[in-house]
């Protein structure tokens, strides 16, 4: 837990989810609007579950297009909880949507903030006098911003974004959270899939995300889904050093999306936890979309 909880305490990141597609605020905020509907979607997670200080994260985001559906608007709060850090955040997120070829492209920028707390208390230390670690962090408030761009049609999708402008780094002498613009700690993040037609009841959708980050390694998600009778998604997705995904999706209506998820850990921790499970429900209010032409990201 003390190296889990250090490691919290230095630069912000992205909550990860494996059906991060259908909350896609969470990535980038070009996606408000997208699903041309009033969505909300509710994703919890609990990762390396067993482990000690394991991440747990949850996410409520809801989204729709004005009127006139060139402006989208969305919310979102997430709450993740990594080792003794407890980090909630609220953001709001804008984008313009304007008409190009067969598509559209979004653009969109986000604004909130971010609630810190750290219980440095509960650290196991070797040096019990260690003052760095011998009280908790009172709640601080710390804001954000992101931006993004996203491309659309009826067949593929690619977008681009930046989920968190700022990072922040504990201060032990101040006991507080100190905010940062650090080019290094930047988590611009690749996003593109496509969508094949493989008979009447049958489709085929690829997409891949890519994560990079100037002080790390890139990181990758492969994702295949197979979509039957536009009902059931079954799929598996892979992510360099991490995890192998499995995923199961079901619409028993055009308004309703359940999901599950089960992350099998790759890296060397994985002896030591049982896994990761993701519960994922999207609703959409006022569907306006025909059933035989559904959106499929």
């Amino acid at each position: 837990m003390t190296a889990l909880g250090a490691l919290c305490s230095h630069a912000q990141h992205s909550p990860l989810t494996s059906q991060y597609l259908f909350n896609g605020l969470l990535i980038n905020p070009a996606y408000a609007g997208s699903r041309d509907a009033l969505a909300a979607n509710l994703t919890y997670r609990h990762q390396w579950a067993g482990f000690d200080g394991a991440p747990v994260t949850q996410v409520l985001s809801v989204h729709a297009p004005l009127k006139g559906r060139k402006v989208g608007l969305g919310a979102m709060v997430f709450n993740d909880r990594i080792g003794v850090t407890n980090e909630t955040g609220f953001f709001t997120n804008y984008a313009y949507r304007m008409r190009l070829g067969k598509g559209k492209l979004a653009l969109g920028l986000g604004a909130g903030v971010n609630m810190l707390q750290a219980n440095w208390s509960q650290v196991q230390v070797q040096d019990e006098s260690d003052v760095n670690f011998s009280s908790n962090t009172r709640s601080v408030v710390r804001p954000n911003f992101s931006g993004g761009v996203f491309y659309y049609q009826k067949r593929y999708f690619l977008g681009l974004s930046l989920p968190f402008f700022l990072s922040r780094q504990y201060d032990p002498e101040r006991e507080t959270f100190l905010v940062t613009n650090d080019v290094r700690k930047y988590q611009p993040m690749l996003t593109g899939g496509y969508l094949w037609s493989l008979g009447r009841n049958l489709k085929l959708k690829p997409s891949a995300m890519i994560r990079y980050q100037v002080s790390a390694w890139p990181q990758a998600d492969l994702n295949t889904n197979l979509i039957i009778k536009d009902m059931f998604w079954v799929g598996v997705s892979y992510r360099t050093e991490d995890a192998v995904v499995g995923m199961f999706e079901v619409l028993p209506t055009p308004q309703w999306r359940l999901g599950y998820s089960y992350d099998l850990g790759l890296s060397r921790i994985a002896p030591h936890h049982a896994g990761t499970h993701e519960l994922m429900i999207q609703y959409e209010f006022g569907y306006r979309i025909r059933v035989r032409d559904p959106r499929y990201f």
